[in-house]
């Protein structure tokens, strides 16, 4: 008999497999929702603050609950992503400048370039690419994103409908930072809630990602016919966010002091495509959404290529 041919047994198969089983349940879930705003048309904003408010700080208040990696690890996470963030917003902004972009395009442009989807992309993509012990380094890196960056997200979001005062006490009272720090005291003081409460928690953090998806799905079926409009500025920030953000991930990570595993992670999340919470927030704060969400549409198909050469040069 001819044996029977894999198309998964070669190195293109291995990327073949990431594209079927990572990258296109990704864009299904988000077709899901794009087909079903066409055929019964729903107020995204709904869904966008059940997100905000409950899912999000159910995922951040579990994970930091759970995670077992060391202080020192996270330490190195939290050097990087400082880092990688910083260097970015310098980009970013001196890049807007030169665009000589309007207060309100800044703060889009921003909210598009500085948040990479590192959740509902990056983990499932990390499982793949390197195993279950890329998995907790990944939640780590999304849990330091949600809790130390959240902030910034929210700010940039927010300030054009409220001015930058008003941007900042909207920051205060997004429940996302409450848990992390209450999940944080109870970690540090070694106490935890018990298992029956624990588990709807996690499950409600775990519908996080399928609602971001469907959220991401209903905004692109509002906006499609205006990402034409938005072509350029699109183009813009996911070249920034897909190519240049992995070089300055790269240039960072001697000073980071992260190796092996933890150094592979880093590298990949560094170039995913554009959150889909910053779609989220955008829609929230009114941050011009068709644009953001655009951006998170675009870089996500983008990112079938610019991950394949990503994942072939770390291996």
């Amino acid at each position: 008999m001819f044996p029977l041919f894999d198309p998964f047994a070669t190195a293109d198969g291995d990327l073949a497999r990431i594209v079927l089983w990572v990258l296109l349940p990704i864009l299904l879930n988000i077709a899901v929702g794009f087909v079903f705003e066409r055929s019964l048309p729903v107020d995204p904003r709904g869904l966008s603050q059940v997100s905000i408010y409950v899912l999000t700080p159910c995922l951040v208040f579990h994970s930091i609950l759970t995670t077992k990696l060391t202080g020192r690890e996270v330490g190195g996470f939290v050097l990087f992503l400082f880092m990688l963030t910083a260097v970015m917003w310098l980009i970013a902004k001196a890049w807007a400048r030169i665009r000589r972009m309007g207060s309100a395009e800044e703060a889009s442009f921003m909210l598009s370039t500085l948040f990479m989807n590192a959740g509902n992309y990056g983990i499932p993509l990390c499982l793949y690419a390197f195993g279950e012990e890329a998995v907790d380094r990944a939640v780590v890196w999304v849990l330091l994103q949600n809790a130390c960056l959240w902030w910034l997200a929210i700010y940039y979001a927010a300030r054009e409908g409220s001015g930058r005062i008003g941007a900042l006490k909207t920051v205060f009272k997004m429940p996302a930072i409450y848990t992390a720090l209450a999940a944080s005291t109870m970690r540090l003081l070694g106490v935890a809630p018990p298992e029956y409460v624990l588990k709807p928690i996690h499950s409600l953090g775990l519908a996080m990602v399928p609602i971001a998806q469907l959220l991401l799905g209903v905004q692109l079926s509002r906006t499609a016919a205006h990402i034409k409009a938005d072509a350029c500025r699109i183009a813009e920030t996911s070249f920034l966010r897909l190519a240049v953000s992995p070089l300055i991930g790269l240039a960072v990570l001697p000073l980071a002091g992260l190796q092996g595993i933890n150094a592979k992670v880093a590298l990949l999340l560094s170039a995913t495509p554009t959150a889909v919470n910053s779609s989220i927030l955008a829609i929230e704060f009114n941050a011009q959404p068709r644009f953001v969400s655009g951006a998170v549409f675009c870089s996500t198909i983008a990112s079938f290529f610019t991950l394949a050469v990503v994942l072939r040069l770390i291996g």
